[in-house]
């Protein structure tokens, strides 16, 4: 059962993530708008925008806490940090474990800290489990800060 519902999260992400990448395509055709219509979806952009601030009403106690040991124990699965221009990438071991932990941190992250955009990538059993946190300028310094990277 436990492996059918880290199945149907990866999904769900899965899902989500080309849900952003297809955002990002419509986005590009901005450039075709006046400087008018660009000033009003620049505005009604900025609006809608999440501050860099975690909700701490998004999680329960009982989330709050299992989301606290998660964090632990990824902290502990990272091998090795890349810097991305928009953000970070983290290089975690191959296990499936890891990939369950994962999935469920970044479901439960993406509620408290929606600035983020998450990429999971899985390769073949022998090969890492990457995540890729990115946002918008200023993003890097909030990791930094609250993830201790230097």
């Amino acid at each position: 059962m436990r492996n059918r519902m880290t199945l149907l999260a990866i999904v769900v992400l899965t899902l989500t993530l080309q849900s952003s990448v297809a955002k990002g395509q419509g986005a590009a055709k901005v450039g075709s708008q006046s400087s008018a219509e660009k000033k009003m979806t620049s505005e009604s952009n900025q609006e809608s925008e999440a501050p860099f601030a975690c909700s701490l009403t998004a999680l329960s106690a009982a989330e709050r806490a299992h989301h606290r040991e998660l964090s632990k124990e990824l902290h502990a699965a990272v091998k090795e940090i890349r810097e991305l221009p928009n953000g970070y990438g983290f290089r975690l071991s191959g296990e499936r474990r890891s990939l369950a932990m994962l999935s469920e941190w970044v479901s439960l992250e993406r509620l408290c800290c929606p600035f983020f955009t998450f990429q999971i990538e899985a390769g073949s059993e022998a090969q890492p489990v990457w995540l890729r946190m990115t946002g918008r300028d200023g993003v890097k310094l909030f990791m930094q800060s609250e993830f201790g990277i230097k």
